[in-house]
């Protein structure tokens, strides 16, 4: 492969893309930065094919990436990413448009016994043989000039990404397992996925669970007052309001500037914004009973549930280890919990590969046709017939 090709401007990025149009897959990374923004700071974007590395800086002359979204929307080429959820949204943002077809290795690699979560490095070592250099692992991309040791680094990312993306891919074909994670990746990279719902947020703030659904109105209206200001200033939203101040306006609901300003955690730099706040406090409070959010509640297991969940665990360890699984990776804890409570089949483990691997196997144990029993200590599921065990 030849010297990694800094990109700077628009000429030559419009080159670098007739050239990468032509390829069949792109290894593609980022370097970023977001301790003190909404919106990360994309510094550096790498992608490799096969005989060119291009590293493209966005910030040294605020270059537009937006051309790129002619490839990233080419569906004959595939793009490469490591653990590349967080890439997937800086360059949605960025460009308009989410790389597509996306494929994983962190993914691919659990489903081929590899660790969940495995790391870059990890991965490259076992399957390359390759130690990589982790001098600038930590290094701060946004200044310039970038050094020759970043630049190596960087280039190391996808040289090595584009050269796993076979072994993995060939290694699942093996295993039958190729088709696997096609569902997933697309949904990953969809419009939707990437879009954020500002009136969805509050599901997600810490002990949400503890307010009573007037309460949760108000948040609501809160949570996304404050998503959507902090996307306005492009600052971190802890730095408007913490989740526990939303929490404890929407318990307390107050009726005016000043009450609010009152609040543990309304610091003096939301003393601009405490109009427009108290207006989504007034929002929640006047939503009408009948529109009052309702978190789904998982029902509480009982002791014959919980028993049934020890039995799904061994079953799913066993067909686990039998597949060169990790566990988790075929069925979680609180996948088995969703399972065993709601008995539907829009459960992840009556989805996809799982459903086949392991959940009509679940469904059937629930209904009492298999039955698990130790035999000479190692587990034995059999079929039940008749009110009868047989192997």
């Amino acid at each position: 492969m030849n010297s990694p090709i800094l990109i700077t401007t628009s000429k030559q990025l419009d080159h670098a893309i007739e050239q990468l149009l032509t390829a069949d897959v792109l290894a593609v990374d980022t370097e970023f930065m977001r301790e003190k923004t909404y919106f990360p700071k994309l510094c550096l974007l790498q992608i490799a094919c096969k005989d060119e590395v291009f590293l493209i800086d966005p910030l040294q002359h605020k270059l537009d990436l937006r051309p790129l979204a002619r490839i990233w929307s080419k569906q004959s080429i595939v793009k490469v990413f490591h653990s590349g959820a967080q890439d997937l949204q800086i360059l949605f943002d960025a460009c308009g448009v989410a790389p597509s077809p996306y494929f994983d290795t962190q993914d691919a690699a659990a489903l081929i016994g590899m660790p969940e979560q495995v790391g870059y490095g990890v991965l490259v070592k076992r399957l390359l043989g390759k130690d990589l250099d982790k001098a600038d692992r930590f290094t701060d991309w946004s200044r310039r000039p970038l050094d020759a040791s970043q630049l190596r680094y960087a280039a190391d990312d996808v040289i090595w990404l584009l050269q796993l993306y076979p072994l993995l891919v060939n290694k699942l074909r093996e295993l039958g397992r190729d088709s696997w994670l096609d569902a997933e990746f697309s949904k990953r990279c969809s419009e939707d996925a990437l879009t954020t719902d500002v009136r969805a947020v509050y599901l997600r703030l810490k002990r949400v669970s503890s307010l009573k659904p007037t309460q949760l109105a108000v948040a609501r209206e809160v949570a996304a007052w404050r998503e959507t200001c902090a996307m306005r200033k492009n600052i971190p939203k802890r730095w408007l309001l913490s989740d526990e101040a939303v929490l404890d306006i929407a318990r307390r609901a107050p009726t005016s500037e000043e009450k609010l300003a009152k609040l543990r955690g309304v610091g003096p730099n939301l003393k601009r914004e405490l109009g427009s706040l108290l207006v989504a406090v007034k929002a929640g409070r006047a939503c009408p009973e009948g529109e009052w959010p309702c978190l789904s509640q998982r029902p509480k297991l009982n002791a014959n549930d919980s028993a049934a969940l020890e039995l799904m665990a061994a079953i799913v360890r066993v067909r686990a280890e039998q597949n060169l699984l990790s566990q988790s990776v075929l069925a979680s804890r609180a996948q088995l919990e969703d399972y065993v409570s709601r008995r539907s089949n829009d459960c992840a483990v009556m989805q996809g590969w799982r459903k086949e691997l392991i959940g009509v196997e679940l469904e059937r144990l629930l209904a009492g046709q298999i039955a698990l029993r130790l035999d000479s200590g190692v587990l034995a599921i059999e079929e039940v017939a008749d009110g009868v065990t047989t192997d």
